[in-house]
């Protein structure tokens, strides 16, 4: 089964979206790359105290790690972000449940 990965970083939403806007183009060699590691699905959504955050699904945490640990572009944009700490990464298997779709 794939995972859900979260990655949660010291910056707001209202930042994240500006800076990936505006820098379209990087963003679209990171979801190339992304995808030939494997990705799924990609996201950023805004949590409740504000920051932005990550949420993906990829085949297996190894693949997700590959990617990230090694993605020199990522590094780029947190920084043109202002995101000056690791972020939170939080990988959650999926369930094989009736109910999933």
């Amino acid at each position: 089964m794939s995972v859900i990965v979260t990655v949660k970083f010291a910056v707001s939403g209202e930042t994240m979206q500006k800076v990936a806007v505006d820098n379209a183009e990087v963003m679209a060699t990171i979801i190339d790359d992304g995808r030939r590691h494997g990705a799924l699905h990609h996201q950023f959504v805004q949590d409740p105290d504000g920051s932005a955050v990550v949420v993906d699904e990829w085949p297996d945490a190894e693949s997700f790690h590959r990617f990230f640990d090694t993605q020199q572009d990522i590094r780029e944009v947190m920084s043109r972000a202002g995101v000056t700490e690791p972020p939170e990464v939080r990988v959650y298997p999926v369930l094989d449940t009736p109910d999933r779709f």
